[in-house]
């Protein structure tokens, strides 16, 4: 485990929308598009899954779908609405598509007190009706303040999006002058059947782009395909910027950013995001390759002796100073600690005991290994020459900030001090957009104009963007902000195509301390910062929503009985949505919740925690939601009584290391949050490092229960148990992991290097934490007696043989694991201080109905259901439900 330092959770996120919805009825769907439900095999993954009269096929690692009740297709575009019959003439009848695009939901009927209307081909002088309505979002803001300035009507007031595109150059806001009450709601809502577009930015028409001629400033610096390709168009707006980012800094805003049919282009860089020479698997292969510049030279081709560890053991063709050289892994347990690790060593098997020069890594995937024994320097699986999925490698270190590459790519570009770095600098939980100072290609080095974070290590990815020269392919485009100018390699389809140039640098849409406002059936896009923030404010509603585009993240929200519901959500330039709400003190619940939506190609510009869902406060929950296709976590959260559940979660960690599809840490007082119930896998990683899990408790992490989850083909852990106490482990199911559960006693085993610590204000001071929230009071000292018991003297809990510090009143009980690495990986003394570890199935075939199609209900004959007490998982139910 590397020693990370923990990111402060959102604090002022925005706020949800809570519908209420008048003379709601059911009736059916337009029969003339299928009218089937998605089944009950669960939700869809990527291009598959949808319930479509006969039982659906998985998608890209989704759930597959069982057959829709209507007998026709029923795969649709994600939030696609369309018009559907109700009894009563007043009420308007809307049926929408799931999220993920699996299925058609039921009618639903309403109505309201009044109605407003708005439409792009609009007048603003006009009445603002269905016949006659307003042209701009700001004059239906105006109205809807002049009908509560009056006294709503019964059934509140719905401000219809015609079909077209709305350009904001500035924020709609919505404050209590616009907001609704119980029973009369705000309701600002696409007209059924249309597709209405707020963008936070300008279209360019794609007739609008020529060619570039020998005369353009950038003709001689493009490749020869590119200079008969290149289109390029003046800009009318302000750029922008590039600014230092990630997780070295949060950013409020990106620059502009092209968006070609909704899609974001690649700002020109190298290597390209689809090229990849590194092979993958090496821990099982049947030989491999070894670099760097070690002292003996130890590198070179490897090649599979046999089986050790569970995994292939090598020796290197040929002698070196006329020793043999082997690779292996080797697990071995040592003052009661389990550890694993990889040896180069002049012996065939066990810890290195010889005085011959050694390497060694600690982990049980392959990775920059250290010399011991008189050797010297590092060796590494990674080809520093190589191309890894998108990131080339830093060759070598000279400082923090100075560096060396490979290769001779960099002698093309004209203009070094213009070119940006974006990398994990030193470790694969930490990226930076960095630019550079300067780049001399005679000594083959870089000099970064600020500190990445922590430092940089050889081996460790990163690209370079933002160079003329590096537009190459379809799909990359390059901006001279001095000139305003566009370069673009137009994408397939680009005659005729919707081309956004993204301007606002601030939500699009604003709910500032509104309340009962709801936005639905519309789409939300291109904005450089936030599409929708939500700050404070109660029962509003996000509510069948496309966002797209985001320069940051997608939404922020915050205040109390706030609910975003199938919502689509993807390309964004950090996460999804934040949520904050309750107060840990009092443990008074925010009660906000993100339901039924879809999560996916996240965290374009910032990789490292800018999940999916962040939850934050006290009482908050994700549910029913699928999130995919994103470099690190989908679900991080921090607080108290979370509730993540339900979820299905596949393909996210994709970037990084040491890092967890639903992750916290370092937080005694964490009690109360439940995970259950959540359909996680297909989790690998492109990088070495300390792997990627599925449930990681990290750092101490204490009070938390996850019970009942499905983790299943993921290359870490099925759950990493990182030394907390009072975490309650069960009925949980882990198959095809590396292991289904690593635990430890880190705040043991880590108290002699400073973690954990009493520093105010360190991220490690768990005892500081937890007298924040007032841990031995009320009402934290009657519903968590356990908690409150912990000494409020940190000479107490840190003196020998401080068992405060050990994995305490820890549960592992009624779990099945089945074809994993190991079941459980840690050492007696770990699991001696566990409350409970019993019932558990450690390898045995739980019986799922269909593993081909990822339908991983149990049969009845499952010996999962022969566990005492053991609780059926309701796989079913997992994930967006019609």
């Amino acid at each position: 485990m590397s020693m990370k330092r923990l990111p402060a959770l959102a604090g002022a996120v925005s706020g949800l929308i809570a519908l209420a919805l008048v003379g709601t009825s059911s009736c059916s769907s337009d029969s003339s598009d299928g009218g089937g439900a998605t089944g009950s095999g669960g939700t869809a993954g990527t291009g598959g899954g949808a319930g479509d009269g006969s039982a659906g096929q998985a998608g890209s690692g989704g759930i597959a779908g069982a057959a829709g009740s209507g007998g026709a297709p029923t795969a649709c575009a994600p939030n696609e609405t369309k018009m559907c019959d109700c009894s009563a003439a007043a009420e308007v009848g809307t049926s929408r598509c799931a999220a993920d695009g699996s299925g058609w939901s039921s009618c639903e009927c309403e109505s309201y007190g009044a109605e407003i209307s708005v439409s792009p081909s609009g007048d603003d002088a006009a009445a603002g009706t269905l016949a006659a309505p307003f042209k701009t979002l700001e004059r239906a803001r105006q109205k809807v303040g002049e009908l509560v300035s009056a006294g709503l009507p019964a059934g509140g007031v719905v401000v219809w999006l015609r079909d077209g595109v709305y350009e904001l150059d500035a924020t709609l806001t919505l404050g209590t002058a616009e907001s609704g009450s119980d029973g009369k709601p705000v309701v600002w809502r696409g007209y059924p059947g249309e597709s209405p577009r707020v963008v936070g930015g300008v279209r360019i028409d794609s007739g609008a782009f020529k060619p570039v001629t020998a005369s353009s400033p950038i003709y001689a610096r493009l490749d020869p395909p590119a200079q008969a390709a290149v289109l390029t168009a003046p800009l009318a707006v302000d750029p922008g910027a590039l600014t230092r980012r990630g997780f070295c800094k949060a950013a409020s805003a990106g620059p502009a950013e092209l968006f070609v049919n909704g899609q974001a282009m690649t700002l020109a860089r190298w290597p390209d995001k689809n090229q990849n020479d590194v092979p993958t698997g090496l821990e099982t292969a049947a030989a491999l390759d070894l670099f760097g510049s070690p002292s003996p030279a130890v590198t070179g081709h490897y090649t599979k002796t046999g089986t050790s560890d569970g995994v292939s053991a090598f020796a290197r063709d040929g002698l070196v100073g006329g020793l043999q050289y082997n690779l292996y892994r080797y697990t071995w347990d040592y003052q009661g600690q389990t550890n694993t690790a990889w040896f180069i060593t002049t012996e065939a098997s066990g810890y290195p005991s010889g005085t011959n020069p050694w390497w060694y890594r600690y982990s049980a995937e392959l990775g920059p290994m250290k010399a011991s024994a008189g050797g010297s320097g590092e060796v590494t699986t990674t080809n520093p020459d190589a191309v890894n999925h998108g990131f080339a490698s830093i060759a070598d270190v000279v400082s923090d900030q100075v560096w060396k590459y490979s290769g001779t790519r960099p002698e093309r570009w004209q203009d070094p001090t213009s070119v940006w770095f974006h990398g994990f600098w030193k470790y694969a939980w930490a990226d930076c957009h960095v630019r550079a100072a300067s780049i001399d290609t005679a000594t083959k080095t870089v000099t970064l104009a600020d500190s990445p974070g922590y430092g940089a290590a050889a081996g460790q990815p990163y690209y370079a963007y933002d160079i003329p020269e590096e537009l190459t392919e379809p799909g990359e485009y390059w901006i001279d902000r001095a000139a305003k100018l566009l370069y673009v390699w137009p994408p397939s389809g680009f005659d005729g195509a919707d081309v956004v140039v993204s301007v606002l640098s601030d939500a699009l849409v604003t709910l500032q301390n509104a309340s009962f406002v709801t936005l639905r059936d519309f789409t939300l896009e291109a904005g450089r910062s936030r599409l929708v923030r939500v700050e404070g404010g109660g029962h509003d509603t996000l509510l069948g929503l496309t966002l797209s585009g985001a320069g940051t993240d997608a939404a922020t929200i915050s205040g109390d009985h706030q609910l975003m519901r199938s919502c689509h959500v993807y390309g964004s330039g950090n996460g999804g949505v934040a949520v904050s709400g309750g107060d840990r003190s009092s443990l008074t619940p925010g009660d906000n919740a993100v339901e039924n939506s879809s999560f996916h190609d996240l965290s374009r510009w910032e990789w490292t925690y800018r999940p999916a869902v962040r939850l934050s406060g006290d009482g908050n929950s994700a549910r029913h939601n699928l999130m995919y296709d994103m470099p690190h976590s989908a679900v991080l959260y921090g607080g108290n009584d979370h509730v993540i559940e339900l979820n299905e979660i596949h393909d996210v960690c994709r970037f990084s290391s040491d890092a967890g599809a639903i992750y916290a840490g370092r937080d005694w007082g964490a009690r109360g949050n439940l995970i259950k119930h959540n359909f996680v896998h297909h989790l690998s990683t492109w990088f070495e490092g300390y792997g990627v899990h599925g449930v990681y408790l990290d750092d101490c992490l204490s009070g938390v229960r996850v019970e009942g989850n499905v983790l299943y083909e993921i290359s870490g852990y099925g759950i990493l148990h990182g030394g907390g106490r009072d975490d309650i482990l069960v009925n949980n199911i882990m198959a095809h992991d590396g292991a289904a559960l690593s635990a430890d006693r880190r705040c043991v085993t880590w108290l002699a290097n400073g973690s954990p610590n009493n520093t105010p204000g360190d991220s490690w001071n768990l005892l500081e934490k937890l007298e924040q929230v007032g841990y031995q009071q009320e009402p934290w000292a009657s519903k968590w007696p356990e908690c409150a018991a912990i000494p409020d003297d940190w000479a107490a809990i840190s003196s020998p043989p401080s068992h405060w510090l050990e994995p305490e009143g820890t549960v592992l009980d009624r779990n099945v694991g089945f074809d994993n690495g190991d079941f459980a990986k840690g050492s007696t003394e770990t699991f001696a201080a566990y409350a409970s570890m019993k019932d558990n199935l450690e390898d045995s075939d739980p019986q799922f109905t269909n593993e081909s199609t990822l339908d991983l209900s149990l049969k009845a004959s499952s010996p999962a259901l022969s566990i005492p007490g053991f609780e059926p998982i309701p796989f079913s139910e997992i994930g967006i439900q019609p």
